[in-house]
């Protein structure tokens, strides 16, 4: 049988996968990290879990030097899946990332110019738009950019803007990290404020993390590529082979909700017994919840 929810399903879904930092050749990222054999498992893990993605979001740190090679790769390895999938891809640049490779390397332009992006899938209006600040590693706006984001967001889209971006715009504990954040979330928060942006999507923690920007829901996809353990000591930046993961972020009417995805394939189980399966089918649609959720 197929279970049927209480709630109405998702109008769109996202695959929201960052920190990918592909390096060229066949070397080990900090020694320890084949990066494209990350990326191609939490593909196809995105793939394998049968949901209809809209977009996959890579939200920075594409590779670890921008390299030319790691740029081909990085197409190699999504544009085969997204095609599959029939999702439309939106890439951001992050702090490993540099602006002429990237452009060169995915959009296919000769340019330091930042490659802010608008895609729009089925009415939900995915924007793109790069916090790396050329020359440094943390991150910020430049005024043209206030511009021309505002300007987007004059117009609301259908169901609602996501807005994408390397560097979350919220606090982490690791004071270290803090030296390297967005630098004016308060002005971002004024120029989202009254707009139809429902979620930020970022990367850049190496961890899993949610907060808040205003009334913006801020969802962090942990590290495709490695973590940051978070039971270390706040000074330390410990980096950990494993537990890596990706968000599947679900639009709904009034609603976003993100949940992690592991990158690894661990042992999994059934939850039901055949016979609840079995069961469940008998039962009319109108009684499911009354008969699943009763306590026996």
């Amino acid at each position: 049988m197929v279970f049927t929810g209480s709630r109405p399903a998702p109008s769109h879904v996202i695959a929201h996968l960052s920190d990918m930092h592909l390096i060229a050749g066949e070397g080990l990222l900090q020694g320890h990290i084949d990066t494209v054999t990350q990326l191609r498992k939490a593909l196809e893990k995105v793939e394998a879990s049968g949901e209809r993605f809209d977009a996959i979001v890579l939200s920075g740190d594409l590779t670890d030097s921008a390299q030319p090679e790691a740029y081909a790769r990085l197409r190699e390895l999504v544009e085969p899946v997204a095609e599959r999938l029939g999702a439309a891809v939106v890439v951001t640049g992050g702090n490993h990332d540099e602006r002429r490779p990237l452009a060169r390397g995915w959009f296919g332009r000769d340019t330091d110019e930042p490659q802010d992006t608008v895609t729009v899938v089925r009415g939900l209006r995915i924007v793109a738009i790069d916090s790396a600040l050329p020359g440094f590693h943390h991150g910020g706006f430049s005024d043209e950019q206030y511009a021309w984001l505002a300007d987007v967001l004059a117009t609301p889209a259908e169901h609602g803007t996501v807005l994408v971006m390397h560097h979350p715009p919220i606090t982490y504990r690791s004071p270290v990290m803090q030296l390297l954040d967005f630098d004016d979330p308060d002005r971002l928060r004024a120029t989202l404020e009254g707009t139809d942006v429902r979620a930020i999507l970022s990367g850049h923690l190496h961890v899993t993390s949610f907060g808040t920007l205003g009334r913006v829901p801020v969802f962090v996809a942990g590290g495709v590529s490695y973590v940051d353990d978070v039971g270390a000591p706040r000074e330390l930046l410990m980096g950990v082979d494993g537990p890596q993961s990706w968000n599947l972020v679900e639009v709904h009417a009034d609603h976003v909700v993100a949940t992690v995805a592991p990158v690894e394939q661990h042992p999994t189980w059934p939850s039901l017994a055949d016979a609840v399966v079995e069961f469940m089918a008998t039962v009319p649609e109108e009684d499911r919840r009354t008969v699943f959720s009763t306590k026996r």
